[in-house]
């Protein structure tokens, strides 16, 4: 199911957010930074941080192979 762009960049937007506001409580708590990728809190997080950048990389390819078949079918519309 593709989400328009707009809605992905505000789901991102939350979803670092959220990482960052749990990245402090770690701090808080005197998590060093490379010992926070084995907490279970902060993998759920950023894993859905990395979901959603994804999908935005996905739809960029969609959006270009689109753009492209557009171009392509003008092409071919003006030479016949």
């Amino acid at each position: 199911m593709s989400l328009r762009r707009a809605k992905l960049e505000r789901q991102l937007k939350n979803a670092e957010a959220s990482v960052a506001e749990y990245s402090k409580v770690l701090d808080e708590q005197k998590v060093a930074e490379d010992q926070r990728k084995k907490h279970p809190k902060w993998r759920k997080l950023n894993a859905q941080r990395v979901q959603i950048v994804n999908r935005l990389i996905s739809l960029k390819v969609i959006e270009d192979r689109e753009e492209s078949f557009k171009q392509s079918a003008a092409a071919e519309s003006s030479e016949g």
